[in-house]
């Protein structure tokens, strides 16, 4: 095809792009239809690759490669970017320089192979390679590059005979219409980034709330909820004695041994208060708390056991061991935006979470890791293991006395 002929073929293409960006369509399904209609309309492409950064706690960035009609779908984590192939990346060149165009041919006298990747390349039989990169930030405040950019690239594997690689007007084209790609991919992953941001920050019940559109304060609802408030024992004496980075690192650890054992419950991680856990058990209904009790004592017994794991390990390493107490109640909650005008937290309130958060705190005095109130217990009756009974204890704040449990050991 000649070069005359080429961009005719590609306003289609501007056209499709504009139209996917702003669909449902997955990012997969608009690279993998990009790059084949590209090489259909003309443009010799034998891989092409897409990079977008985004914020989340454990991904740095999630990327796509397609080669000759097969997309192959890589997370890549924040540890990456200390790795050898980060280190010696044209991408980490590009970053670092705010350079936003790199052009090498990769064969013939004027071939650069100034990176380890462009000699694989072109081992590979490729003639041409092509980088850009495309900043978008949510603050003015962030490098233009960081931390929502799209990095592209390209290779073509056409032979010497044609000239090698691309024209100059295939290579144009190849720039313009990445520019409209970078967008159109932009926004199409934009409010699953978001979600997941919020996700990391609200946990993902409370995210999927909030962007849906329920964000004006005091907007709530009364839902029944299982409650789960765990707090580290003496905290505050280890945090006294101990080096802030190595009360981080343990605090984590702890923390750990709750996410996974809450999330695989249908649990949601509500707050971090310190050195404390506040998450809830929402019934799909809103209303019969007993689907739910059975999966949250599961997850609280599990929680320990993980602890149990953890401090051995600690201890083995010569470290104090840290214990975790845990509380556990059923009741009506208020679930929602509760904070000043501008500044919201979506959270659960009520008596029944100052309930729970006083069980708990009752747990030092009766030296038990976890305790149950007798709601939690009448809504989870069936259960199929024994509860203790550890009798009448007042609560402060409750005016009257609770019947309290325990499971046994």
């Amino acid at each position: 095809m000649s070069d005359l002929s080429l961009r005719p073929n590609l306003i289609p293409l501007h056209a499709w792009l504009i139209e996917a960006g702003t669909s449902d369509v997955a990012a997969e399904t608009l690279f993998d239809g990009f790059c084949g209609r590209l090489a259909a309309a003309g443009v010799p492409i034998a891989r092409g690759f897409l990079s977008i950064a985004g914020l989340h706690p454990l991904r740095r960035a999630h990327s796509l490669t397609w080669n000759d009609g097969r997309i192959e779908v890589t997370d890549f984590g924040h540890a990456t970017m200390a790795t050898a192939m980060w280190q010696t990346s044209p991408f980490r060149h590009m970053l670092e320089t705010k350079t936003r165009r790199l052009h090498r041919r990769l064969v013939g006298d004027d071939a650069v192979l100034d990176f380890e990747v462009l000699r694989e390349f072109r081992d590979a039989g490729m003639s041409e390679w092509l980088a850009l990169m495309y900043g978008f930030s949510w603050s003015i405040a962030q490098p233009a590059t960081n931390p929502f950019g799209v990095v592209l690239s390209w290779t073509t594997s056409r032979a010497v005979g044609r000239g090698s690689g691309w024209s100059t007007v295939e290579l144009a084209a190849i720039e313009e219409l990445s520019g409209t790609l970078a967008l159109a991919i932009k926004g199409n992953t934009a409010p699953a980034a978001a979600h997941d941001l919020l996700a990391a920050y609200l946990g993902g019940d409370a995210a999927d709330r909030v962007s849906a559109g329920q964000v004006q304060r005091g907007s709530v609802i009364r839902i029944a909820a299982a409650i789960l408030c765990a707090d580290v024992r003496d905290f505050t004496n280890f945090a006294e004695e101990t080096a802030p980075e190595e009360v981080t690192r343990r605090l984590n650890g702890i923390f750990d041994c709750l996410g996974d054992p809450v999330r695989a419950a249908g649990g949601e991680i509500l707050k971090f208060l310190g050195d404390g856990v506040l998450a809830v058990f929402i019934p799909p209904d809103g209303a019969n708390v007993a689907i739910v009790t059975h999966a949250a004592l599961a997850a609280a017994r599990e929680i320990l056991a993980r602890v149990e794991a953890l401090n051995a390990a600690e201890t083995a390493a010569g470290n104090p061991a840290l214990s975790l107490d845990i509380a556990l109640h059923a009741g009506e909650v208020s679930y929602g935006n509760i904070g000043t005008a501008d500044r919201l937290d979506f959270t659960v309130i009520g008596p029944a979470v100052n309930e729970a958060a006083r069980l708990e705190g009752l747990c030092k005095v009766l030296g038990k890791p976890i305790l149950i109130s007798k709601s939690f217990v009448q809504a989870a009756e069936g259960v199929r293991e024994p509860l203790l009974s550890v009798g009448l204890h007042p609560l402060r704040g409750v005016r009257e006395a609770r019947e309290v449990f325990t499971v046994c050991t």
